[in-house]
């Protein structure tokens, strides 16, 4: 069973990995243009010291996490393990983000995410501008949750 607890230090690798490897299973052939060592400088830096983090685990095992700028409102990753996408871990990590955001937040996924796009899409999210994101050089569009517009429902 697969429950929700606080991001703990000791995570780093596994939340690194999955992020890593989600990624690139957005489409074949996609390769981050960055390395590796890139991604866990930037998770170090840029997201354990300034936001909320929350991961999924089964049996002791990360299977998924999500990350917020609270005082941005942005919902700024949320990840699941390829092989266990579609078994309603996003769904949790997404009722997570409405919970220490209640009064909506954005986000970005990839122009070619079309999984992450359709499962937006689902949970009510509207989406708006489209933009090239700095860290990857790659087309995103910003999403935004809005209480009140979706009964966070997944299809």
């Amino acid at each position: 069973m697969t429950t929700l607890r606080p991001y703990r230090d000791d995570d780093q690798d596994a939340v690194v990995t999955l992020w890593w490897d989600s990624w690139h299973s957005i489409r074949p052939g996609l390769r981050h243009p960055r390395p590796f060592g890139h991604l866990r400088s930037r998770w170090v830096r840029e997201i354990v010291p300034h936001q909320r983090i929350m991961v999924a685990a089964d049996d002791g095992a990360v299977v998924g996490f999500a990350a917020a700028d609270l005082g941005e409102g942005v919902l700024t990753q949320i990840f699941v393990a390829p092989a266990r996408k579609g078994q309603g871990i996003g769904h949790q990590l997404f009722r997570w983000a409405q919970t220490v955001m209640p009064e909506g937040f954005i986000l970005h996924t990839m122009v070619d995410n079309l999984t992450s796009r359709a499962f937006y899409a689902r949970h009510g999210l509207v989406a708006g501008d489209t933009e090239i994101n700095p860290a990857n050089g790659l087309g995103t569009v910003e999403y935004r949750w809005t209480p009140g517009a979706s009964s966070g429902k997944s299809g």
